[in-house]
């Protein structure tokens, strides 16, 4: 009914630990206790420099302090150089370094960390590629309630032939999709429509690709737009399936341009005016957490 959208496995999860409760201490006597060797303050010291917290952000001097606190054993600190390992902010970038640090902070029961290194095995970036290994670390942070994660492992366990199992895919994917996860709604919305091992409920799969849609995810609004153009699981409606192929493709699927051609062939010209008018007051794609700009201590 509509092509398949295999995301992409998210490579960072780009947050921060919170275990900062305080982001605005005295930075000079912070420098000091850091210069003593304590891990925590040189960690608070890192986030200054990398955030720009009253002085120019300095990923260099963020990731040397994050790498003294890290060194000790600091866990928010080896997460936080290690995607800066990942990305390349401060330090060279080195997946496999990223990987040292990342494991370091997964081992000491890091749920986004983890996530992230599930996802470096499942990528073989930094490690030797291992689904085995990508399934253990999806499966801890997932365990913790980590949508992201879920998402990736319900990913893992519907597209990787050697784990194949739709029904754990389908569980992991509805954790998420209930957590608001907007891909995960889009991907539970085609597992009930087009996946062939699960009994086909268009309802059910309109419900998740409208869920997905009012938060502008591109691939639900372009399904939705179809299954609404044709009466499919929705009632039928030219000038809202307009609509949503309008806000799929302005959201990054130009694919939907073509549909929507199709579709305009039957339309009179009002109704095509008014499927532009409500085009124009759809939601823009909301960030998802891979897309969301670093979270910051509190």
């Amino acid at each position: 009914m509509h092509p398949i959208a295999n995301a992409v496995i998210l490579l960072t999860s780009l947050f921060y630990s919170t275990a900062v409760a305080d982001h605005n201490p005295d930075r000079k006597e912070l420098a000091k206790l850091a210069e003593t060797g304590d891990a925590d303050a040189q960690y608070r010291l890192g986030n200054f420099y990398e955030n720009g917290w009253g002085i120019p952000v300095d990923n260099k001097t963020a990731a040397a302090w994050y790498l003294r606190a890290a060194s000790q054993g600091h866990v928010d600190a080896q997460f936080n150089l290690g995607l800066m390992y990942l990305h390349g902010h401060g330090v060279p970038q080195d997946a496999k370094q990223a990987s040292v640090w990342l494991g370091k902070a997964a081992e000491a029961g890091d749920q986004f960390a983890q996530c992230n290194l599930g996802a470096l095995y499942q990528q073989g970036l930094g490690v030797p590629q291992d689904s085995g290994k990508a399934l253990k670390w999806f499966l801890s942070s997932a365990s913790q309630g980590d949508s992201m994660c879920q998402y990736n492992l319900g990913l893992l366990y519907l597209d990787d032939a050697g784990m194949r199992d739709i029904a754990k895919a389908q569980y992991w994917l509805g954790l998420a999709a209930e957590q608001g996860y907007a891909s995960a709604q889009y991907k539970l919305g085609w597992l009930y429509s087009s996946a062939p091992e699960v009994k086909q409920n268009l309802s059910t799969a309109a419900l998740w690709f409208r869920r997905a849609a009012e938060q502008g995810e591109p691939f639900a609004l372009f399904a939705l737009g179809l299954m609404t153009a044709n009466g499919e699981g929705a009632e039928q409606d030219s000038v809202a399936a307009y609509a949503f192929l309008s806000a799929s493709a302005r959201n990054g699927y130009t694919a939907a341009l073509d549909a929507r051609k199709q579709l305009e062939a039957t339309m009179t010209t009002a109704d095509i005016r008014r499927g532009e008018e409500l085009a124009r007051r759809a939601k823009p794609r909301r960030p998802s957490p891979e897309q969301l700009p670093r979270k910051t201590p509190e």
